[in-house]
């Protein structure tokens, strides 16, 4: 194999390596777009919780506010950047989940 053969070869597979990322990190965000959607002024926690435990590309967080929880729902894949947040009253509903 001569060296212009190696290069093509080493472009083809970092490319394919990126488009998989992508293509991934997409996913990851679509699972938390739409999942958040579910959660619904007066949603239970258990509910939440449930819905949330089938996720794969992503994770959660509880936060224990004091009086109040909330859940912050994100991914590793897109470092973050798209997060649903979760807030609960005190009786455990969902008082508004936002997507940002």
């Amino acid at each position: 194999m001569n060296l212009s053969m190696v290069k093509i070869l080493t472009l083809i597979f970092v490319s394919a390596i990126l488009v998989s990322f992508i293509f991934i990190s997409n996913e990851a965000r679509k699972e938390i777009y739409y999942l958040c959607g579910n959660f619904n002024k007066g949603v239970s926690y258990l509910s939440v919780t449930r819905q949330l435990d089938t996720i794969s590309l992503s994770r959660y967080k509880i936060q224990d506010l004091g009086i109040n929880k909330q859940i912050v729902h994100s991914s590793n894949l897109n470092f973050h950047f798209f997060k649903c947040t979760i807030r609960f009253d005190i009786n455990g509903k969902v008082i508004a989940a936002v997507y940002t």
